[in-house]
């Protein structure tokens, strides 16, 4: 069953209103009322990255739901252009506030950061929270600095659609995995397919890069120790359990943080998987899944 998991296409999704914006959701039980898992993607990600986790954990009989951040995957952009960590988590909310019981909230990078945001704002939300590889502050330079550096660049959208407007989707995608994987090897055939497709879709949409670095923007603002969203604080602020998951062959976000982490979160449960990238959901999805389950099930 698991391999025929790792080779089912992914979820077909939906378009459906939240806080004033059409927001592309993937259910794995469009039907279901309820929803026990909600997975919350990258910077530059789309909720396609959780096809495998997602059908994982439904294979355990939960229900899934992974959102595309506005601007991001298939939703609508911030009219206003506001990508803010506060006005990220204000979506993620507005989707909890729907549901009829808290659920077990993941995100990974940028997702990570808005999911500490969210569980730190309402806690009543959240049954337990799952960080893989969240974009937290640091001092030490790397290139997980250069979104938020770029971001402060003047039109710096333009300048990025400049430089990688002429990337056909499969060499956008194509870059994007060697970057994210610690292995290239592990790329699942059907998967990059599937992120062909969907980049090509967003192909030439004039609001990509502005969600991009919007959203990066946004991020460094929570890198800032003096805000109120500074995202060590806001992690402090966390009640439900933690499970955090790290790679050795991570480029966008150093491990060395999950000392950090670990000492923050307390009782929570921080974990480093060798030789593994930044998206532990696609690179090694059997062996998160797993983590995942332990975690929702108190056996961490």
């Amino acid at each position: 069953m698991i391999e025929q998991a790792l080779q089912t296409p992914i979820s077909n999704g939906a378009f459906e209103q939240i806080d004033g914006l059409d927001i592309f959701v993937r259910r794995s039980n469009p039907e279901a009322t309820d929803v026990d898992v909600v997975m919350i993607h990258g910077l530059g990600g789309t909720s396609a990255n959780w096809t495998d986790l997602m059908h994982l954990q439904a294979e355990r009989g939960r229900t899934v739901a992974a959102l595309d951040l506005p601007g991001f995957g298939r939703s609508e952009p911030e009219p206003g252009g506001d990508y803010s960590l506060a006005r990220h988590a204000g979506i993620v909310i507005e989707f909890l506030d729907s549901l009829p019981t808290p659920v077990h909230l993941v995100g990974n990078s940028l997702g990570g950061a808005v999911v500490t945001v969210v569980a730190a704002e309402r806690p009543d939300l959240v049954a337990t929270l799952t960080l893989l590889a969240p974009a937290l502050p640091h001092v030490k330079f790397g290139v997980e600095k250069l979104p938020i550096l770029l971001g402060l660049a003047p039109k710096a959208a333009e300048l990025l659609e400049w430089a990688r407007g002429n990337q056909s989707p499969t060499d956008r995608v194509n870059e994007t995995m060697k970057l994210v994987f610690g292995d290239p090897g592990r790329i699942n055939p059907l998967r990059h397919a599937e992120a062909v497709q969907e980049q090509t879709l967003r192909h030439g949409l004039p609001h990509v890069w502005h969600a991009f670095v919007g959203s990066s923007r946004g991020l460094g603002r929570g890198f800032l120790p003096w805000r109120r969203d500074y995202l060590w604080k806001r992690l402090d602020e966390v009640q439900a359990p933690v499970l955090g998951l790290f790679g050795t062959q991570d480029r966008l976000v150093d491990p060395s943080i999950a000392g950090r982490v670990a000492h923050t979160i307390s009782g929570g449960t921080v974990v480093v998987m060798p030789g593994i990238g930044h998206c532990p959901q696609m690179e090694v999805p059997i062996a998160t899944d797993r983590l995942l389950d332990a975690h929702i099930l108190g056996q961490l």
